[in-house]
């Protein structure tokens, strides 16, 4: 399930000719210059050269919400951010009583200090109320000029997914932001961190905690909304940028810019599993399973299906670890590791409200092992049956069932059609992926 694409496209009125829309006040002449500096740092730092000037401005902070909450309604219909909602409700991830409509924009705006529009090709910094830290306006230019750089390489409107369920969009949205974040990072420290294993050791050091940075900067903007958040809405959206980054340098030390670039033009991240663990992309290859629910409407008389994705290694992690008993949660993790792949759907009964909501949920793992641990796990958890359906595959639902009815239910999740990928490992040598860079030596971007 994803939330962090959210972030990447916000409405605008057709440009203007400045190439900014309405609302969106140009820079002052000393700023424009300095953007110009730091376009030829994001060029330097990522490699890619600027074939267009990127438009930029400003844009007030009380204006933003207002275009925040567009773009949602633009980017996912009113059905879509139900079936969110309601699958989010359904595994315990958000309270009963929120209502995403009105809680997403407030949150997401509250996060936005900057932005690239990829459908309108523009870039503005948003204008707190408060102010923003000093230097963080730099910080955000620099990510948000990647983006363009990005936009211009490989066109980020075919990376973007419009399906808040889909495990693999947020991968897709890991790789951008990852990679716009690390380029930000190497602009701060002078040098790439692939290039020293020190600073990419103490990259992932620290961006393997994104709670514990964030709790470290309470005075940053959003920083208390966050905080604030339930757990899910804010870990999907520090993922994309923390561990994406470290996915991003993981590819860097591998096969230097040559990987990264390949991820955008041939062959992607999967899933949040491969994010979360960078080999199962770039070495041992770990591809998902893809796995097809069946019609359950004769098992399920009185009952109509509102929701179906997939959760994935992110979403189950943090399912896991919001349900255990506190002494029990550092078993989520563990838990987690070795999905192969997922489905769910959730079934509302006919005449009932929140009490009428079931799940069922398919699971494939990669070992027998794996798929124990999940079993074992879900028997923690209030509301939860579970059970085996094979060496490596577990079928679980949630909600009030007839014996007679799950019997029904659970033979046909056990046949639920999976799709098993070839996995064949990137050649390297093949897509021309070189070493990375010397000790402290910037790649060149050229054509500038």
């Amino acid at each position: 399930m994803k939330i962090a694409a959210l972030l990447l496209a916000l409405a605008f009125p057709a440009l203007a000719s400045t190439g900014l829309p309405a609302g969106v006040k140009p820079l002052p002449r000393k700023a424009a210059a300095h953007l110009e500096e730091l376009l030829r740092a994001a060029e330097t730092y990522r490699g890619l050269a600027a074939r267009r000037p990127v438009p930029a401005g400003t844009v007030d902070s009380r204006r933003l919400r207002e275009k925040v909450a567009g773009s949602i309604a633009e980017d996912y219909t009113a059905e879509e951010l139900r079936s969110l909602e309601t699958s989010l409700k359904a595994f315990g991830l958000i309270p009963e009583s929120l209502d995403l409509k009105r809680y997403l924009p407030e949150l997401l705006s509250s996060q936005v200090a900057g932005f690239y529009d990829p459908e309108r090709k523009y870039l503005a910094l948003v204008r707190p109320e408060k102010g923003m830290p000093a230097g963080a306006d730099d910080t955000v230019l620099v990510h948000e000029l990647t983006h363009a750089l990005q936009d211009q390489s490989f066109d980020l409107r075919r990376l973007e997914s419009h399906d808040p369920l889909s495990d693999a969009g947020t991968a897709l949205t890991a790789l951008v932001e990852g990679d716009a974040t690390l380029v930000m990072l190497d602009q701060q420290m002078g040098l790439r961190a692939e290039s020293s294993p020190e600073a990419a050791a103490a990259l992932e050091r620290m961006m393997g905690d994104p709670e514990k940075l964030i709790a470290a900067s309470p005075d940053f903007p959003g920083a208390r909304e966050l905080a604030a958040a339930p757990a899910w809405l804010r870990e999907t959206l520090l993922f994309s940028y923390f561990q994406g980054s470290v996915f991003c340098v993981s590819a860097r030390r591998r096969g230097g810019q040559t990987l990264l670039d390949y991820a955008y033009t041939t062959d992607p991240p999967r899933s949040t599993e491969q994010i979360l663990h960078p080999d199962k992309w770039h070495g041992r290859r770990d591809d998902p399973v893809v796995l097809q629910l069946p019609d359950l409407a004769g098992e399920l008389p009185g009952y109509r299906k509102t929701a179906e994705g997939v959760m994935g290694e992110l979403s189950l992690r943090i399912f896991l670890r919001e349900g255990l008993p506190e002494g029990l949660r550092d078993r989520a993790e563990a838990a987690a590791a070795g999905w192969g792949g997922d489905r769910f759907a959730v079934y509302q009964k006919d005449g009932e409200k929140d009490g009428g909501r079931l799940v069922a949920w398919v699971t494939d793992w990669d070992t027998e092992a794996d798929a124990a641990e999940l079993r074992s796990a879900l028997a923690g958890l209030e509301g939860w049956r579970a059970e085996a359906a094979g060496p490596r595959r577990v079928i679980a639902l949630r909600g009030s069932l007839a014996p007679e009815r799950w019997e029904a239910v659970r033979a046909r999740l056990a046949a639920a059609e999976a799709v098993r990928p070839t996995n064949k490992d990137i050649d390297l040598q093949a897509i021309g992926a070189g070493p990375t860079p010397r000790p402290g030596a910037p790649s060149p971007a050229g054509g500038r």
